[in-house]
């Protein structure tokens, strides 16, 4: 009976352990469509996305690259309609810019949920530096960050700037997997809206 409960006993520490690894991804609820702005009208962007988080097979993930790629992309043309706007292909992120035209990279940085520190093992590298702060250790972290440049190449003389975005939402372990989702979508959403600010407030026309 003894060695049965010892057993069972680590079986269950194995188990709290394993799901305390485990990274969660899910999909970002469908965005209202609201009244989109003229800030940049007429205005050509270019858009590129990469994927820079480090997601492994123990990863739970209800949310492929490629969706919240999409999802991003969506934001953006639904918030600026009146600008021209061209989503390029992941693999031409490091290509140089187009003359003529603004090239905005987004690479993503952290859209995820996890346990205590766990949380920081999926965060991606970025060029520069990117500080995301102290995780609490016995809660839900969920974050969610943008490294974004933004290349002026309609001049002669181009202009670059940089932003990291990195927002954190933390929640008791109540709730197990749901407190994680709902705390990551509130770090997405803020996120996106630290991203569509950076882009309105620096792009000025010509």
């Amino acid at each position: 009976m003894t060695k049965k409960f010892l057993l069972m006993f680590v079986f269950f520490l194995f188990s709290v352990h394993a799901f305390g690894q485990k990274i969660l991804v899910w999909c970002p609820p469908t965005a209202e469509i609201g009244t989109g702005n003229d800030k940049l009208r007429g205005i050509n962007l270019n858009i590129v996305f990469s994927d820079l988080r480090k997601i492994t097979d123990t990863t739970r993930v209800e949310c492929s690259s490629q969706d919240i790629i999409n999802h991003i992309a969506q934001g953006i043309m639904t918030s600026y309609p009146s600008a021209i706007i061209n989503i390029l292909d992941t693999t031409q992120f490091h290509s140089p810019a187009e003359k003529n035209k603004i090239t905005i990279r987004i690479a993503i940085t952290a859209y995820h949920s996890a346990s205590g520190t766990d949380a920081s093992s999926a965060i991606g590298n970025s060029e520069g530096d990117f500080s995301w702060g102290a995780l609490p250790k016995n809660k839900w972290n969920s974050v969610a960050g943008f490294h974004v440049v933004i290349e002026d190449n309609r001049t002669e003389t181009s202009k670059t700037l940089t932003r990291n975005i990195a927002n954190i939402v933390s929640r008791p372990n109540i709730g197990g997997s749901l407190t994680a989702k709902k705390a990551l979508f509130e770090a997405y959403n803020e996120a996106n809206r630290e991203l569509l600010y950076f882009i309105e407030s620096t792009i000025q026309p010509n």
